[in-house]
């Protein structure tokens, strides 16, 4: 049992550099705040032009339970809403009162998906990311690169107290160790449920064909319906398709193999936008920010080098 629970510690809970998670919660933030946080005039013509929820979901039950309706479901409070949570944003961003800002901006997004989704709008595009976002609040993504981290190091160093710019910490990787392995379920859950409900005749190349076509012709996409139209090609991509999503896992156990799924996971994403349209965005960006930050020796290696690199510069300019 000993070994068992050192062995998922070791997993979960490494000593590390909080850089990674830094980084992690800048390339986050700035994707959801500036991409895609969710539309405030889209959420105000839902409020406005429905008096009751189709299938209000549980965030938004609690809330209709708790407060009054008027209250809070309306234009001019959806604006406060949207306000208090892009402010949060931008101050996680920056990495002041990180914890309470990275909460807020979470809750925020939390609560414009679920009354997306409780007007019969259910999609999962949004909800790993959503997740990955509140996780960040309980994890130490403000010990660097941040504007909290710049005060303690200043109150260290009045204090006489050795100040470098990330204290290691063995709560820094597990954000992004769920975030990968939530991703490896997600992609295991569809690629299995693919090969349940069609099995293998899902990769004869009419099932894509046909899902491509329908797709590519509603969003009037001419890439995808040339594509509908190689039968080949697509045989190729549904094999794609099924391996890429079924064996995703392997790269939790195989971490130098990683990055390859991480780019194969980005390509797939973009591809299947556009040929069809499909704005899985927030999965674009999971791969994209485990590719950069999962591996816990390459970001730090970075900013070592960069400042190693503006230290030389500095006494340099000092001598000329």
């Amino acid at each position: 049992m000993k070994r068992l629970i050192a062995l998922w510690n070791a997993y979960w809970f490494p000593t590390t550099s909080t850089l990674n998670l830094a980084g992690a919660r800048i390339f986050a933030v700035a994707a959801q705040v500036f991409w895609l946080f969710p539309s405030l005039s889209y959420q105000i013509n839902l409020v406005t032009k429905n008096t009751t929820f189709t299938d209000p979901q549980p965030l938004i039950r609690a809330i209709d339970a708790v407060v009054p309706r008027e209250l809070v479901f309306t234009p001019g409070a959806f604006t406060v809403i949207y306000c208090v949570s892009i402010a949060a944003g931008l101050s996680a961003l920056v990495g002041f009162l990180t914890r309470t800002s990275l909460f807020l901006l979470a809750l925020g997004t939390w609560f414009f998906v679920s009354h997306a989704y409780s007007h019969a709008d259910v999609h999962h595009t949004q909800a790993l990311f959503a997740i990955f976002l509140m996780v960040l609040a309980f994890s130490p993504a403000g010990d660097s690169l941040s504007i909290d981290a710049l005060i303690r190091r200043r109150r260290a160093r009045l204090a006489g107290e050795s100040a470098p710019i990330s204290r290691p910490s063995d709560t820094a990787m597990w954000p992004l160790k769920l975030a990968h392995v939530l991703l490896a379920m997600t992609y295991f859950s569809t690629g299995i449920t693919k090969l349940l409900s069609g099995g293998l005749a899902w990769m004869n190349g009419y099932t894509l064909q046909n899902f491509i076509f329908n797709s590519a012709v509603n969003r009037n996409i001419p890439l995808g319906i040339w594509l509908a139209h190689q039968h080949t090609l697509c045989i190729l991509l549904s094999i794609g398709t099924i391996l890429f999503e079924t064996f995703f896992f392997v790269s939790l156990l195989v971490p130098r193999a990683a990055p390859l799924f991480f780019v194969g996971g980005v390509l797939f994403h973009v591809g299947l936008y556009v040929i069809a349209g499909h704005p899985f965005f927030e999965h674009m960006v999971m791969n994209a920010m485990l590719l950069l930050f999962l591996d816990p020796a390459w970001f730090p290696a970075q900013v070592n080098r960069l400042i190693s690199r503006r230290t030389e510069r500095g006494p340099a300019r000092q001598a000329a």
